[in-house]
């Protein structure tokens, strides 16, 4: 393994020595919606690595006086959250002591169209262009340079880097000056035998371009690189080998004091391919929990894999600040799992696996393939139903099966002469690229969506969060991910992976091919799409906080009073057999004339009524007896003639009779003023309901949308004087209370997370 060295001088001719700077601009792309519009968001959520390493690397070289007394000026641009400013960057170039290059960094193969463009762009201009990343460096290691994507990078006199650059950075910047650049650089040829990066510099995250994403205090680092095992889909282990090279565990410790103090990082995004198998994972470990010691609280997030840990890896993360880890189970078939060489994954550990980061409180975010060979539609269905009732992931991201140059899927393929869509800025894992053997390209689409909708249902969110209510810390994490990571996959359309909050669509910045559309025409295409999304977000929002009011954490005290108000309660539902009622009431309904079903609808409702105090329960009794006098008022005066309504009508009133006779108002009375711990809030007042059927409380939004679906028949069938208009104020007030109370408790957690956070 070679060291990590570069010569503290180079020796520039006189064409070099013309420039008294070096401006240096690296953009990471992003790449084309299916419109032809570049990616773009209002705020980015996950920050590139690539640009702070070459940051940290251009800095090294400047503080080495590698390029001598040459100043050197640096910009980054990650273009997911920021616009890049072409126009600009042209104009910098033609100032007379400056020598600009353009760098076209972390190159992804969905992202090789719009590097290739921007490389385009500025070779047109005479910029020297740089690009670099895995699309390159894997199809170079695999494929050779004769690839027509490289060979098209020669073309445009673009600059190929194949490999990492730690070692070979200052010698590259060196040519740039001296106007001596090679058509490729390749660094991994070798890859037993890569760069060591014990010693490399460090990676150093730039403010501006953190100012562009939704949390500031974010930072990556990769303290490892490589991976074991031999996953044919993955390209990692051909790019950055199957041998584990380390950052040594005093220089992360290094970079996690630095950051926090004088930028105020406090999350890590820790973007090794797979922590678990570092050789100095618990040195690592140790070394975070001594900072920890020393008040850098730190938290992190890490991709491990799922075969059998070392002793004590669990507890140590749990201890060094880990909240998420991100497992690739991949699959729930095992047939699936041995056909892409993920032998280490057993599913039947999966269980187990989970359950111990769990009980170490991390949550647990599974990476998980759809289109593998033994997938059909069907299948998929049924797996991702056992995913979320057997294995409970916390989080998932799901994934088409695609081939990418430098994974050895891809390779095969290839030399097969199988079909693979040529247009590479959809291999993005969320298209269909290949021919699936039991899908159609509409029905593989339809799976992986599918599966999204599954994981990310109402349902599924509610058991999760009900899980994590004991931890309000990692509850409102999980919040805050699902209202990324929903919006992302569901609304916004795009992979969470990729995607920021609040898509951005700059009308000029629009794939070659594709016609600009006039600014009005543009205009209104916006408008509506606007238009669409933020209804869309009501409608979320609206689902979100009927997921908060089911499963928001609360204390002992309240947990301990809903315990034996919803016992009672139980006990007065059971004696007064109002499950039957409801049942029989339900049946009823078609066969009872209009005139009936208005006298008996307001008591509809009634039987989900949640009894809190000894007042709401002679509320509920008064009410109760209203509509037994109701119901004994309608059998007397039947006028409609014997049949189905009158039968029904005849079940209510004896179920009513009878077990009116039974009740036992003093004995209920008492026992409600017994009641120990602490009262509901007033939210949980407003919204909880007695579900007869489940014979428990829960506080939900049922009686608002049900209020709201109601107006809605009214209003489309023109029966304006059937809503209920003091209901509506009421219900309009309720709505904005409840969105009121949500938005505090979502904004306080941001702020507790905030104050965590050093002033730099």
């Amino acid at each position: 393994m070679r060291e990590y060295s570069e010569s503290l001088q180079a020796l520039l001719p006189p064409q070099a020595r013309q420039y008294r700077t070096l401006r240096i601009v690296f953009i990471k792309p992003s790449q084309y919606d299916d419109d032809g519009y570049v990616i773009r968001f209002w705020k980015g959520v996950l920050p590139s690595n690539t640009l702070s390493v070459l940051r940290g690397l251009t800095e090294d070289v400047e503080r080495r006086g590698v390029l001598g007394d040459i100043a050197i000026r640096l910009d980054t641009f990650d273009e997911v959250a920021q616009k890049v400013p072409v126009r600009q960057i042209m104009r910098w170039s033609r100032q007379s002591d400056t020598k600009l290059v353009v760098c076209l960094v972390g190159v992804q193969t969905p992202q090789f169209p719009r590097a290739l463009d921007f490389g385009k762009q500025f070779r047109a201009h005479g910029i020297d262009v740089i690009v670099g990343g895995f699309h390159t460096s894997g199809t170079v290691n695999m494929l050779g340079d004769q690839d027509p994507d490289i060979q098209e990078l020669y073309r445009q006199s673009i600059v190929v880097v194949a490999g990492e650059v730690e070692g070979h950075w200052g010698e590259i910047l060196t040519d740039v000056l001296n106007g001596q650049l090679k058509p490729l650089y390749s660094f991994a040829d070798d890859l037993k035998n890569l760069v060591d990066i014990a010693d490399a510099p460090l990676p150093v995250t730039s403010p501006k371009t953190m100012k562009h994403f939704a949390r500031p205090n974010f930072g990556t680092v990769e303290t490892s690189r490589g991976c074991p095992f031999s996953c044919s889909f993955c390209t990692i282990i051909n790019v950055q080998g199957r041998m584990m090279r380390e950052r040594s565990p005093e220089a992360i410790a290094e970079l996690i004091r630095r950051n926090y103090r004088e930028r105020g990082i406090n999350f890590y995004f820790l973007t090794d391919d797979n922590f678990a198998r570092k050789k100095l994972w618990r040195e690592t470990f140790e070394a975070i929990i001594t900072l920890r010691g020393e008040g850098i609280n730190i938290t992190f997030m890490m991709q491990v894999d799922l075969a059998r840990k070392p002793k004590d890896f669990v507890r140590l993360a749990a201890e060094a600040g880990c909240s998420q880890v991100f497992v690739g189970l991949e699959s729930v078939n095992p047939e699936n799992l041995k056909s892409q060489g993920k032998g280490q994954n057993k599913v039947e550990e999966y269980v187990n696996a989970i359950h111990e980061w769990h009980e170490a409180g991390v949550v647990v975010h599974a990476a998980y393939i759809i289109g593998l060979p033994f997938d059909t539609k069907e299948q998929v269905g049924r797996d991702i139903q056992y995913l979320t009732e057997v294995i409970q992931p916390d989080q998932a991201s799901f994934f088409m099966l695609t081939p990418l140059p430098g994974s050895e899927d891809h390779r095969e393929m290839r030399a097969r002469g199988e079909w693979m869509d040529p247009d590479l800025n959809k291999r993005d894992s969320f298209h269909a690229t290949t021919t699936h053997p039991h899908m159609t390209a509409e029905e593989w689409t339809a799976a992986y969506q599918g599966a999204w909708r599954a994981f990310y249902s109402k349902e599924n969110m509610v058991n999760i969060l009900a899980r994590w209510r004991h931890n309000p810390w990692m509850y409102w994490n999980l919040i805050n991910v699902y209202l990324w990571y929903k919006n992302a996959a569901l609304i916004e359309k795009q992979h969470p992976m990729v995607a920021g909050f609040f898509r951005l669509k700059d009308r000029l910045a629009r794939r070659p091919g594709y016609a600009i559309d006039p600014i009005p025409v543009h205009l209104w295409k916006r408008t509506k799409e606007v238009c669409r999304l933020f209804v869309a977000w009501a409608r979320f929002i609206k689902e979100m906080e009927e997921i908060w009011l089911q499963t928001r954490p609360r204390s002992e005290r309240e947990i301990r009073f809903f315990d034996e108000a919803q016992r009672i309660q139980g006990e007065i539902w059971q004696t007064l057999r109002i499950p039957e009622w409801q049942k029989a009431y339900s049946d009823a309904k078609t066969a009872l004339p209009a005139k009936v079903r208005a006298l008996l609808d307001p008591f509809e409702e009634l039987p989900s009524k949640m009894l809190l105090s000894r007042h709401d329960l002679n509320t509920f009794l008064e009410r109760w007896g209203d509509l037994q006098s109701k119901i004994q008022a309608l059998h007397r005066s039947w006028m409609w003639g014997e049949g189905p309504a009158k039968k029904w009508l005849e079940h209510l009133y004896a179920l009513h009779r009878d077990t009116w006779q039974g009740i036992k108002v003093r004995e209920w009375q008492e026992v409600y003023s017994e009641i120990q711990g602490q009262p509901p809030s007033r939210l949980d007042r407003l919204y909880a309901r007695y579900d007869a059927l489940s014979n428990r409380i829960v506080c939900s939004r049922q009686d608002l949308r049900r209020f709201w679906g109601r107006t809605r028949e009214h209003l489309s069938g023109l029966r304006f004087w059937q809503i209920q208009f003091s209901g509506l104020a009421v219900t309009c007030f309720k709505e904005l209370l409840l969105t009121t109370a949500f938005a505090r408790s979502l904004f306080a957690s941001i702020r507790r997370k905030s104050a965590r956070m050093p002033q730099p």
